[in-house]
Parts: C-alpha cells; sequence; structure tokens
C-alpha cells in the first residue's frame, strides 16, 4: 500500500521553483570532448514548464529515501554549531568574491534577531580547500570531527571528495559547486542553492537546463535568434563539460545556431593559463559573435581580455552582475560591455535590494561585495539553512532537518532581487528558470539594467550526447 508520504512525496516533486542561475549550465549526463558545432533546427523546440521538468526528473530518478536516526552532533543546549568550506582562493587568486563570508553574515543576523526556534547558531568558520582535494577533504573533517558541526554552511569546494564522508556522517550540507551534489536517492543530505548545475550526470545519458538566461538576453538586446552564432567556453572539469552540453542544446533549441562549444581551459585543480589567445583564436576563427563563458572571473577575464585583443566585437554572456569587475581599473576595460546574464540579482536592480546584505556583511567587519557571486550563493545557503531548520518540529537532529528538505512540502521563500524561490526536493537537480540582465559600462562604471530578475523561461531535457 501506497503511504500517505509517499503519495504526497509524488505530488510535490511534480511541483518546480526556480533558484538562481550561475550561467547557461545546467545538470546532465556525458562528456563534452571537444563537441561538434551544432546547426540550429529547423523549427525551434518549445522549453518544459517547471512541472512538465518536474515530473520528468521523478520518472527517470524515483524518490529519496526516508532518513531514520537521531544525529545530534553540534547540538549544544540551545547552540547549533556549524562551518564551511570551499574553494575561495587558487593559485593566489579570490575564485568568487565573498565566498568565505556570505554565509556567517546571514547566520550572525539570525542570532541578532534572537535566533530561530529558540536557537542560535555558533559558526566555526570557513575553511579554504584552495582547490586542492586534499585540503577539502582535510577541512570537511576537521569540521566534523575536530568542531563537531551540525551542518557544513556553506559548502562549495571545486572538487569532489567528500560526499562518501558526508553521507556516512549524516552531515547537512548546503552550497553549491564540486561534485559531491551530484546525487539523488544515494546522497540525501546535500542541497545546492544551483540544483545540479554542477553536475555531469544529473540525469543517466540526459541534460537538464533553464532558457532563462538566454532568453532574457535575447530580450535585452533585441537580437533575432537566427542572426546569432553562438559560442560557449568552460573548464574542463565534469561540471564544465556540462555546462557546455547543456549551454549548446538550449541554443540549438532556441532556434540559435551553435558554432562554438568547448569545455578545455583548465580545470578548478590545474594551473590557471598563461596565455589565454589560443582559446581566443578559436573561438574568433569559428565565427561565434555572442558567446557564453561558463568559467571563473580570471579566466573570463583572460579570454575575454585576448579576444577583444584580436579585435572581437561580439557580445559576451557571463552569470555575474558584479560591480566590483568595474571598480576595479585592472578588470574595468576588459568587461566593458559584457552582458551580465544573473539569477543572484545585482545592484543594478535596485539598490535597496542589497541594504541588507550590505548592512549584515558590515556587522561582521566584511568589506565584501553585497551583490557578489560569492557572497550571495553562501549568504543564499544559509538564509536555505535557516528556514529549513525553522521547520523542524521538536528537538533538532540531522535527520529532521534534512527530511525537511527531502520530504515533499518545503519552499524556500526568495529574498526578493537577490535570491529566487525553490521547492524541494526537485530543487535538488533542476537549475533555475530566473535570471536578470545587465551591461558593463566601464565609463560610467557601472551595471546598466536592460531586463529584471524575474521568472523567464523553461527548461530543455536532451540527450546527453
Amino acid at each position: 500500500m501506497t503511504s500517505a508520504r509517499t503519495r504526497r512525496l509524488r505530488r510535490v516533486n511534480t511541483l518546480v521553483a526556480v533558484t538562481a542561475a550561475l550561467s547557461l549550465t545546467a545538470c546532465g549526463g556525458g562528456s563534452s570532448g571537444s563537441p561538434e558545432p551544432a546547426s540550429r533546427p529547423a523549427v525551434a523546440a518549445k522549453p518544459l514548464t517547471a512541472q512538465q521538468a518536474g515530473e520528468e526528473i521523478v520518472k527517470i530518478l524515483g524518490e529519496l529515501p526516508e532518513l531514520t536516526g537521531d544525529t545530534v552532533r553540534g547540538v549544544n543546549g540551545k547552540v547549533i554549531t556549524v562551518g564551511g568550506t570551499g574553494t575561495n582562493t587558487k593559485a593566489g587568486q579570490h575564485t568568487l568574491p565573498g565566498l568565505d563570508v556570505g554565509a556567517k553574515a546571514r547566520l550572525e543576523r539570525a542570532n541578532r534577531e534572537g535566533g530561530v526556534n529558540g536557537y542560535t547558531f555558533e559558526y566555526a568558520g570557513f575553511q579554504d580547500d584552495n582547490g586542492q582535494p586534499a585540503a577539502s577533504q582535510h577541512a570537511t573533517q576537521s569540521l566534523v570531527e575536530s568542531e563537531k558541526v551540525f551542518a557544513l554552511v556553506p559548502y562549495v569546494p571545486a572538487s569532489g571528495v567528500n560526499g562518501d564522508y558526508i553521507v556516512k556522517n549524516k552531515v547537512p550540507t548546503f552550497g553549491w559547486l564540486g561534485q559531491d551534489f551530484c546525487a539523488w536517492d544515494k546522497n540525501p543530505w546535500m542541497f545546492s542553492t544551483s540544483g545540479q548545475a554542477s553536475c555531469a550526470e544529473a540525469l543517466p545519458g540526459k541534460v537538464v537546463g533553464s532558457s532563462s538566461a538566454l532568453e532574457q538576453y535575447l530580450k535585452a538586446s533585441g537580437k533575432d535568434p537566427a542572426s546569432i552564432k553562438f559560442g560557449v567556453f568552460a573548464s574542463s572539469d565534469p561540471y564544465g563539460k556540462a555546462g557546455v552540453i547543456s549551454a549548446k542544446a538550449i541554443a540549438a533549441n532556441l532556434g540559435i545556431d551553435v558554432v562554438y562549444a568547448e569545455a578545455d581551459l583548465p580545470s578548478a585543480t590545474e594551473p590557471p593559463l598563461s596565455d589565454y589567445t589560443p582559446i581566443a583564436s578559436r573561438i574568433m576563427s569559428s565565427g561565434a559573435d555572442v558567446v557564453s563563458a561558463s568559467v571563473t572571473a580570471p579566466a573570463l577575464l583572460g579570454v575575454l581580455g585576448a579576444l577583444k585583443s584580436l579585435g572581437w566585437t561580439g557580445d559576451m554572456l557571463y552569470g555575474q552582475a558584479a560591480q566590483a569587475l568595474l571598480d576595479n581599473a585592472g578588470t574595468a576595460q576588459t568587461v566593458d560591455g559584457m552582458y551580465g546574464t544573473t539569477g543572484q540579482g545585482a545592484l543594478a536592480f535596485g539598490e535597496d535590494k542589497f541594504a541588507q546584505v550590505r548592512e549584515d556583511l558590515k556587522a561582521i567587519g566584511s568589506d565584501a561585495p553585497p551583490d557578489g557571486i560569492g557572497t550571495v550563493t553562501t549568504y543564499w545557503a544559509a538564509d536555505l539553512f535557516l528556514q529549513a531548520f525553522a521547520k523542524i518540529e521538536g528537538e533538532p537532529t540531522a535527520e529532521k532537518l534534512a527530511t525537511v528538505l527531502n520530504g515533499g512540502s518545503f519552499t524556500y521563500e526568495a529574498i526578493p532581487g537577490v535570491t529566487c524561490s525553490q521547492s524541494w526536493p526537485a530543487g535538488r537537480v533542476l537549475t533555475p528558470a530566473c535570471a536578470g540582465v545587465v551591461k558593463y559600462d566601464a565609463a560610467a562604471k557601472k551595471l546598466t539594467p536592460l531586463t529584471p530578475l524575474a521568472d523567464v523561461g523553461g527548461y530543455f531535457i536532451v540527450d546527453g550526447q
């Protein structure tokens, strides 16, 4: 006999809300290697609605297991200990500004407001793994075994080497990035604010991606899809390869001619390139006049700078709207004219939207950019944790917290203009159908808003090869 819980889970698994888009990436299966150019289809396919995509995911992956046990590590009376880890720097450069402080800022505000359900939160700190798998393992184990954290908030490693450890030790984990999030029923402890956008095989043999960012760009630029020669480049990490497959499929199904799709930049654990000219030259040779970058800021700057030095005048699309890139004299001219297709919000959409984030950063003594992707995504991870924690009935356990998100009736309520809403557990997989567009203006030193953050577009589920 089917239980009430199972029936409820089946119903809610079909309901999907939208979350933040990092770029034109999505979750999928297969490997890109050196993808062949894909021609524009004769008739563009219509994207799936959120509900339709959610139904397909449940058909493919099935239901999540029910968790049992009473894990109370990190519960000390009315104080909950949490801590975070991830790739904050690589080769001495900050990968995503604010990655190390966003969660702390949000948790500290919760404490100032009296806590949640009578509990306050002690932050054990953020440990930087520098993009090294061994360091990521050490940081995770240190937080769990030495600091006794109840949950990892945030968890944003470039590598994915801790999934089995997190399952074994029953650690609720909130963040994004890295292969440890790439599981459905095998790892019910991990919750990504970006779905499985970093995953190479979220759906066996399939790729699912959101068309929001590209549809918003088309609206902002006024361009006819049939007039575009589209390219996408990414790192050689599994999620970079998946992102290339996804972006390629989304563009083609919107009626755009895809002429370049490569995931051949160094992975997050490899040294960065010293010369990006070969990558830029290949993009130029393809004829691409609209290019999506699914890479970190240093790699974007390297490729875009090389393209401009070769005389390229096309449109670069990037999944960030970061004022810091314009405030820095060394990067402003490089990003001038770039489109930010963001789902994380941007100061350009209304500075008042980020007033609370800025205030919370100031309260912990941080000058990190409130709209930086590192700040927003980790602030969001903590906000998700806190909203789920508020739904726990009775004394908190790790199992109860995970069940709130996996049980089928939880919806994360967005911070307007900053984050996007998300229904669980379908949000474990789906990338968001939520985006806004800004344009980088170096002369004015500002992000010019073109289309506001909004729920737009839908999802494509296509073969991964």
